[in-house]
């Protein structure tokens, strides 16, 4: 077993690596990486989770830094790439403090203190500062332009996540699809249930086509499947499905092996007469469709024949559920005859040359097709499309926005002289039913977005460094310091200074600059402010937030190690349990 002791600067050396691949990535205006696996597969991407879980880490503190990531990505999806260039500023950040104030290796408990006393700087003073300063600035600033249109918040916020993971022209098909697949389906329906169910049964609602340009990619109308008819027969208007979930040949009877030895003489008879049964009891339910998880008898395939009977077999169970919860359904009894429900519409889809079954049911279910020309482009458009529903998902259970909903529905109860029932379910339901609209109405109005490009760590670090803070003043200026690192990378030197230098002004002015070409200029695709002809991409001043958090609770378990022991056997040994009577032996020698 070889011990390592881990410094300031090793930290410094593995963030530092991570950071050097993903820095030339960043922004739209970012270079893509290329990979090559052993089986000689190229896979070109800027997906910052996509190239972090590419890279072969052998160092256990790179696989720490990775597994902080992935977590952060798991809850917003978002700022994978911020996340390692915001900890490499940082750790250089108090590199340079322990040098002045000439802190050695040997004074590591300071360098863990000023970490936790970071942490605890940004669950205090960051969250007041966001609260009180920027979020009202952000919902002023989004009011006064023209992203309080409803049909172009959703764009400019799909849009500034996917044109940091795709190219240019891929981003844009890909934007279009997703924003029409969100109103599609949130239509008529409350919109933060619906972005509730989209994110949690995303994998469901979409399949995949490879060999296709990512504009092929388009919204269908229905519950797509990819099997495809074992037998078909088009159904006229509504129909009848059963969906059952085991095999109509086999008998609900729990036997041993040795009992079926016994009766194996008469086993094909009783299978015969229970099929039969089962088979006489679908056509009593008049049903014209069958829906099964399994492979069913050849038999039950010429029964559909003909009765004419539409036959879809090996279909996934989890997709059986979603479809059965989709639907009014009518649970039966009698084994393996399972749930009974009415599809509006049965069809057949041909995508990418295969032949695929697509089910209509009441609530107008729609699925996402998204095409890709290889693998490695279909997974990273797919990736990207996910993490879309899962931004949105997050936004809306930020708490602003549930602060603003629960005031505005108390405003209307207050107003209101009807007397609602309290155990009265429907009543419940309408007071909190919200479409899509308010929704983006009430994000714009409680500052949950600001422009891309670096607007929200600018106006973090001004606050920050000009603000009266009752905190940790070291914590302040170290962490103020490293959020410049996000627009110091997406600039120039010079655009860098133009952009802080209007921003800073329209602070001071306390009004929006509307139409200036200095504030938005055509050459470049980051503002500051909006332009009716030139609007800029969003995003949600909740996730960078929670970055800036993950990436302080990160900086605190990378300073509390101080040594990594290497071993090439597991730590944890199974030995065997001694017996009392090796105890006692154990004890006489």
């Amino acid at each position: 077993m070889q011990e390592e002791c881990v410094s300031l600067q090793l930290s410094l050396n593995v963030v530092g690596v991570l950071e050097c691949v993903v820095r030339r990535c960043l922004g739209p205006d970012g270079g893509s990486v290329l990979f090559t696996r052993d089986t000689g597969e190229i896979i070109i991407t800027r997906h910052g989770q996509r190239i972090l879980n590419m890279l072969h880490l052998e160092h256990p503190m790179a696989r720490m830094v990775l597994d902080c990531v992935g977590a952060h990505a798991g809850v917003t999806a978002d700022g994978t790439k911020s996340f390692i260039l915001l900890l490499a500023a940082l750790l250089r950040g108090i590199q340079d403090f322990a040098h002045i104030h000439r802190i050695g290796p040997s004074n590591a408990p300071y360098l863990q203190n000023l970490a936790h006393r970071l942490l605890a700087f940004s669950c205090q003073e960051v969250d007041d500062v966001i609260t009180h300063k920027i979020i009202p600035y952000a919902s002023l600033h989004c009011i006064r332009h023209s992203c309080k249109q409803n049909s172009s918040v959703l764009d400019l916020l799909v849009g500034g996540y996917v044109a940091g993971r795709l190219g240019i022209g891929q981003a844009d098909i890909l934007k279009r699809v997703l924003c029409e697949f969100y109103h599609k389906v949130t239509q008529g329906q409350d919109a933060v249930k619906t972005i509730t169910f989209l994110h949690s049964h995303f994998s469901l609602l979409h399949t995949t086509v490879s060999g296709l340009s990512v504009g092929c990619s388009e919204v269908i109308e229905g519950l797509v499947v990819t099997r495809d008819w074992s037998v078909w027969t088009e159904p006229k208007g509504s129909a009848k499905a059963l969906v059952i979930y085991e095999s109509l040949g086999s008998p609900h009877i729990e036997a041993s092996n040795n009992t079926f030895l016994c009766v194996q003489r008469d086993w094909l008879p009783c299978i015969d007469r229970v099929l039969e049964k089962r088979l006489v009891s679908i056509l009593h339910l008049q049903v014209r469709v069958l829906l099964s998880s399994v492979k069913q008898p050849e038999v039950v395939m010429q029964w559909a024949r003909l009765n004419h009977v539409a036959l879809l077999e090996c279909v996934d169970s989890a997709r059986l559920d979603l479809l059965c919860h989709m639907s009014t359904t009518e649970t039966l009894p009698h084994l393996p005859l399972q749930h009974l429900l009415m599809l509006n519409s049965c069809s057949r889809v041909h995508l990418g040359g295969h032949r695929y079954a697509c089910l209509g049911t009441s609530l107008q279910t729609h699925t996402l097709v998204l095409c890709g020309p290889t693998p490695g482009i279909l997974d990273q458009v797919v990736c990207v499309s996910q993490g879309v529903f899962t931004l949105l998902q997050h936004l809306c259970q930020t708490k602003p926005v549930n602060q603003y909903t629960d005031s505005e529905t108390y405003a209307q109860r207050e107003n209101t002289d009807v007397q609602e029932d309290p155990n009265d379910a429907v009543s419940g339901q309408s007071q909190t039913f919200l479409s899509s609209r308010d929704l983006w109405d009430r994000v714009i109005r409680t500052g949950g977005v600001l422009p891309v490009g670096g607007t929200f760590e600018f106006l973090l670090h001004h606050f920050l460094s000009n603000g009266r803070t009752r905190g940790d003043s070291e914590s302040c200026r170290l962490l103020a310091d490293a959020l410049l690192c996000v627009p110091r990378t997406l600039y120039s030197r010079r655009r860098f200074m133009d952009v802080q230098t209007h921003l800073l002004s329209d602070l001071k002015q306390g009004t929006e600059v509307q139409g200036s070409v200095e504030v938005l200029d055509v050459r470049s695709k980051f503002g500051v402010g909006f332009s009716l002809t030139l609007p800029v991409n969003l995003e949600s001043v909740s996730s960078k937030q929670q970055l800036v958090v993950s990436v302080l609770q990160c900086l605190n378990r990378l300073l509390r190690i101080g040594a990594i022991l290497h071993t090439r056997s597991p730590v944890f040994t199974n030995t065997p349990a001694l017996s009392e009577d090796d105890d006692d032996d154990e004890g006489v020698q």
